[in-house]
């Protein structure tokens, strides 16, 4: 029997493709499924030979369910009996598809979707969380707006799903508050077989320095660039976003510039292979969770340096496997210069993060546990 797996996306897939987002078998644990079918919200249009490789040797296909921007005015805040057109013709697609399982990221629209398709055919549905979404991103009017109407959408996702796979602690609370009944934590697998374990600590001429981040507001190293003008170092930062060209301005301001290589999009699978050529990880983020980035570190046994969350603290950052400091320059001057001044202390850092690791977040593991899900959910 051919095994199909529909997955329900938003993002834009050529984005990730351009920025080198593209982790082996991410939309196929296990390489479980022989046929993965992607509905993405939008009219994008990826290289399927360039996203072949997130499915394993499966056969692709994309499809194209587009959410028009006045979706949201036009449904007086996605109010389900306005929606039902859009909703109809992702039906339609489902049903020329006839998959066994759909996974749906995030419980938005999508995940609406989702549980009109199980309400419909009968097909369960795993959602994953990716966000807080009672807290994070609400820095604007906008979006607390948006979080308001949107409350109706998250519940009736989570309530008919079938599992909800929370990708940090978090999360849970959340999962379980907006009517979720199973879930697990399964952290974000990422490419182990492309990550370097980090051999030795000794720095080599002058430190290295990286962040990786998407340069969103809530992700901003601008104390990390102001932090590091006393400090001889050579500075990496990878990623993009609406701060970019504010962030290589303020670099050339605060007199910087010539410690900092700004990296737009690199390939995943070289940014692993790259990583531990680095003496240091640091890293901003106001999220109510670990980044992907943090856990890639992590797993090469790089020393990390990462602010204290604004409001709490953060689970996965209790022990000492990584070094926390405040968000303000002198916060992040002061850990650099801690970490750079002392080897023992890096090479300490370093193999309790890879120890850290092991025990909690192992690609291959986090994958055997979304396939058992998969599966135990089939079967039924």
């Amino acid at each position: 029997m051919t095994k199909r797996l529909l997955v329900i996306i938003s993002d834009r897939l050529s984005d990730l493709i351009r920025k080198g987002e593209m982790t082996p078998r991410y939309y196929n644990p296990g390489e479980l499924f022989d046929e993965v079918h992607i509905l993405m919200t939008n009219d994008d249009h990826p290289d399927l030979g360039l996203l072949q490789k997130t499915v394993g040797r499966a056969a692709l296909f994309i499809y194209n369910l587009p959410a028009e921007k006045r979706l949201f005015i036009r449904s007086l805040g996605w109010q389900s009996f306005l929606m039902k057109k859009w909703t109809e013709r992702g039906l339609e697609i489902v049903n020329d598809v006839s998959p066994h399982l759909v996974r749906v990221y995030n419980n938005f629209k999508e995940g609406y979707l989702a549980s009109q398709i199980k309400k419909r055919m009968g097909i369960p549905y795993v959602v994953s969380l990716h966000g807080v979404w009672d807290k994070d991103d609400l820095s604007t009017f906008k979006n607390r707006m948006i979080c308001v109407f949107r409350r109706k959408l998250e519940r009736i996702s989570l309530e008919n799903s079938d599992h909800v796979i929370a990708v940090y602690q978090p999360i849970l609370r959340y999962a379980r508050e907006y009517g979720a009944k199973t879930f697990s934590l399964i952290y974000n697998v990422v490419s182990s077989a492309w990550l370097k374990e980090k051999k030795g600590y000794e720095i080599q001429k002058r430190p290295r320095i990286i962040t990786i981040n998407r340069q969103l507001k809530e992700k901003n190293p601008e104390n990390i660039i102001r932090a590091i003008l006393d400090i001889d170092c050579e500075y990496t930062i990878v990623g993009d976003g609406p701060h970019h060209e504010y962030l290589e301005g303020l670099a050339k301001r605060v007199g910087v510039g010539d410690k900092i290589t700004f990296i737009k999009a690199i390939a995943n699978e070289r940014l692993c292979q790259m990583l531990a050529e680095y003496d240091i990880m640091v890293s901003h983020c106001d999220y109510w969770g670990i980044p992907k980035s943090i856990i890639e570190a992590s797993i090469v046994g790089l020393p990390i340096i990462i602010n204290q969350h604004p409001l709490e603290p953060i689970p996965e950052y209790k022990g000492d496997w990584l070094m926390l400091c405040k968000n303000t320059s002198d916060g992040y001057a002061e850990a650099i210069k801690q970490m750079i001044g002392d080897s023992e202390l890096r090479e300490n850092m370093g193999k309790a993060a890879k120890i850290y690791a092991q025990n909690n977040w192992l690609p291959e593991e986090m994958e055997e546990e979304v396939v058992s899900i998969y599966r135990g959910l089939m079967k039924s």
